[in-house]
């Protein structure tokens, strides 16, 4: 135990209670958590939307934007990241290597990527 673990900042982690099964292949244990909540969360009623620093526009006393591009902008990203998850389920189901892609359609790799890229741009902007 260090001084650190003495103070009581230490807290035991919950690895023991994590089947190995679900690290075998984790990138799919995670897709098969994230996608079915991410295409909720593009269904459900949201109450706002992330704005863009590109698109305000700013003089010396307040800042502007025009809100229906944004709200269609995110909406464009959000089915991006549903469709690169998608496709990286389809990829492994079809038993397509996600890492080393050897997928019959370099199209579906190229969605895939471009999808859990964003996923990770936007990942703090998940909120509602």
């Amino acid at each position: 135990m260090t001084e650190v673990d003495a103070l009581g900042a230490w807290v035991p982690t919950e690895t023991d209670d994590i089947k190995n099964s679900e690290l075998w292949s984790l990138d799919m244990t995670l897709t098969d958590f994230i996608l079915p909540r991410i295409k909720a969360f593009r269904k459900m009623e949201r109450h706002g939307h992330p704005v863009f620093e590109k698109d305000i526009k700013t003089n010396s006393d307040s800042f502007s934007f025009d809100k229906e591009r944004e709200e269609a902008e995110w909406e464009n990203i959000l089915f991006d990241i549903e469709t690169g998850f998608e496709t990286h389920k389809k990829l492994a189901e079809d038993g397509v290597d996600s890492v080393d892609t050897h997928a019959e359609d370099p199209w579906d790799e190229e969605i895939m990527r471009k999808g859990l890229r964003l996923f990770a741009e936007h990942y703090d902007r998940l909120w509602n």
